[in-house]
């Protein structure tokens, strides 16, 4: 199972999305994905357009002053 870290502090939605989702696509299905974002409005719609798409939202927790970290695992987006 691999594991690729995406850091997308200082953008705001809906870039947010589009990273996650464009960096969620180039993974095989149970490779995992560490996002670091300073966001917190992008926080749900990350959650819930990753599981639209078949990914799934494995955990979310603040690690500094403003900054979260979201793993996710990559689905069958087909």
């Amino acid at each position: 199972m691999g594991h690729r870290v995406l850091d997308i502090r200082g953008l705001v939605c809906p870039i947010t999305w589009v990273r996650v989702r464009q960096a969620l696509g180039t993974l095989p299905v149970g490779d995992r994905l560490e996002v670091l974002l300073d966001h917190r409005p992008a926080l749900p719609d990350i959650r819930r357009n990753a599981a639209e798409l078949g990914h799934e939202l494995l955990s979310t927790e603040p690690i500094d002053e403003g900054v979260w970290r979201l793993l996710l695992e990559a689905g069958d987006a087909d």
